[in-house]
């Protein structure tokens, strides 16, 4: 019994380690490695500035279609297990720079987004909650 006991110990303990390597096996880099290759998706962070002071949400003129085109590739060079952890890295960067509170929850709805506009998955990524600082 005890050494199917340590033996059950030693699968768990595999799989944990299995586990927190997933996201390296996909690119061999850690997400904090890739998100800084792919600067932060600061084409990401451009593009949803963009929708948000024109008012649209939409990709209509050329410039903010680039700035998606660009913000899409960031994501696809990023490993799928990384996308919303980027994501979340991002808003956080945003809710740093930004001032209005209804900006940043319109930009956190949009970057839930950002992976299905972009064709990509998983389609919808869940932002963490974060605390508005005045």
């Amino acid at each position: 019994m005890a050494k199917l006991s340590a033996v059950a110990a030693l699968l768990a303990a595999l799989l944990l380690i299995d586990n927190a390597t997933a996201y390296r096996r996909e690119s061999g880099e850690s997400c904090s490695e890739q998100l800084q290759q792919q600067q932060f998706l600061n084409h990401c962070q451009m593009h949803l500035r963009q929708q948000c002071q024109s008012g649209r949400f939409d990709r209509n003129t050329s410039d903010e279609s680039q700035q998606f085109q660009l913000c899409c590739r960031q994501l696809k060079q990023t490993d799928r297990g990384c996308r919303c952890d980027g994501l979340n890295m991002m808003m956080r960067v945003l809710m740093r720079e930004e001032k209005g509170q209804q900006q940043i929850q319109e930009m956190m709805q949009m970057a839930q987004n950002l992976p299905n506009q972009c064709n990509m998955k998983p389609r919808r990524c869940e932002m963490e909650m974060l605390s508005f600082r005045s």
